[in-house]
């Protein structure tokens, strides 16, 4: 789940403080928006300290009920922020020390991280963890971080360097749990006020373009990287209190390598009109939210969308910029049309529908002698599918299992041309052995 913090978006802030009523006669452009993207629920919300500013709730979620101020959305890496509130709120109780080292209060990770690595890493991505998404989306995982700590088995990069990884999050989480002894939603409740939804409607992926509904699973372990979840009522209100919270003020940060810095689960970014902007985007498969703090305007604006797939994160990224800075009155048009999705599966529905050409070729043609070259057309066929078959994981960085989460387009196509290139090497195999047989026979 390589992912989130490469979404540059959906931040919104009003250039006069106060925002535009909408033309009721026209539709808003959060719901254009959604009309093109082909995103089935929208929330959107802009806030201040003590009021709602903006409010535009459209469409439905998986279950076919209208989106409204109620429905819940899973929040995705926003939870991070929500985490490292939570972690800040239990210093000030001199619960634990930000500066502690890790395993000085969780031992459990004495075999994961370095005995110099702080608390304040760990919220800061300087820890050196990796972001290895085998160890992330345990959909089902009912088992507390503090359980799961002892089996995770990472490669750990030198400390000091911001290197974004939800793995510092999930020892996070199991921090709060070891030191309260508490579950972690209930600490959250206490500590932030945030109270985590019980269940969540269907999400939804792209499927060749258009939106298939996904049972997005609840990882119990993941709350603190990226599955607390919530209406947008409850992520609008934590968001208006964040406008004031030490921590999402913090002027604690690191460079991040990109422009942005980043502290407490926020990146801070600063405008082209001097305005620092604090912004988070979190995603899961099949739900998308974002959050951005404008403190010296108060304001806050949270966007939540029950549609996500990571191939499709430009195409939204880019769209909810344009909405962002047309409200700041600024002009960005978004890319359009053509992009990574599309370019991959265009591409690999050609490659499909070119190998089933040569399997029908392959198989009609069975009763012909082979060429010389068959013997080798079978070996190119079998080496071509154990290539992809390996490759493919490899370059994702993901199993196959969690790619069909994120794309199951791209992953049945996937399926679908390794079983084309296993036809055409049995096939031309086939006819090799089946012609020797003849030939002997008849010699």
């Amino acid at each position: 789940m390589r992912i989130v913090h490469a979404l540059l978006t959906v931040v919104a802030v009003l250039a006069a403080g106060s925002p535009t009523p909408p033309d009721p006669g026209v539709a808003s452009d959060i719901e254009v928006v959604a009309e093109e993207l082909g995103l089935p629920g929208v929330a959107f919300r802009v806030v201040s300290e003590n009021e709602v500013l903006e409010n535009v709730e459209y469409g439905m979620d998986g279950d076919g009920a209208p989106i409204d101020e109620g429905t819940p959305f899973v929040w995705g890496s926003v939870s991070k922020s929500v985490t490292a509130a939570t972690v800040y709120a239990l210093a000030e109780h001199q619960a634990l020390t930000l500066t502690g080292t890790v395993n000085s209060i969780l031992p459990e990770s004495d075999s994961i991280v370095p005995g110099d690595v702080t608390i304040d890493d760990l919220i800061h991505h300087t820890s050196g963890l990796p972001h290895d998404v085998t160890e992330l989306d345990v959909w089902g995982r009912a088992e507390r971080a503090l359980d799961v700590v002892p089996t995770l088995d990472v490669t750990v990069a030198d400390r000091g360097t911001f290197r974004y990884s939800s793995l510092n999050y999930l020892l996070l989480q199991a921090i709060v749990e070891k030191v309260t002894a508490e579950p972690f939603a209930d600490v959250v409740a206490r500590e932030i006020g945030v109270h985590t939804a019980g269940t969540v409607a269907p999400g939804h992926v792209p499927f060749f373009t258009f939106p298939r509904s996904i049972d997005t699973g609840i990882d119990s372990a993941g709350m603190g990287y990226g599955y607390l979840s919530g209406s947008i009522d409850e992520l609008s209100r934590y968001a208006s209190r964040q406008l004031t919270a030490p921590a999402s003020n913090s002027p604690d940060t690191v460079p991040t390598g990109s422009g942005a810095t980043y502290g407490y689960g926020w990146y801070v970014e600063t405008l082209a009109d001097g305005t620092e902007m604090r912004w988070h985007s979190g995603a899961v498969p099949g739900y998308f939210t974002h959050v951005a703090l404008v403190s010296e305007r108060h304001l806050a604006v949270v966007f939540a969308t029950n549609r996500y797939g990571e191939l499709e994160a430009d195409a939204l990224a880019s769209a909810a910029r344009s909405l962002v800075l047309t409200r700041l009155g600024m002009d960005e048009p978004r890319t359009a049309g053509f992009g990574l999705y599309e370019a991959a599966l265009i591409a690999a529905t050609a490659l499909a529908v070119l190998l089933a050409l040569c399997a029908t070729k392959t198989l009609l043609g069975f009763r012909t002698a082979p060429g010389r070259w068959a013997p080798a057309r079978a070996l190119a066929a079998l080496a071509a599918g154990l290539l992809l078959y390996f490759s493919l994981p490899a370059l994702t960085g993901a199993p196959m299992s969690t790619l069909a989460r994120w794309a199951p387009d791209i992953a049945l196509l996937f399926w679908i041309v390794l079983a084309e290139l296993a036809v055409i090497a049995v096939a031309l195999g086939a006819r090799v052995l089946l012609l020797r047989q003849w030939t002997t026979a008849h010699v």
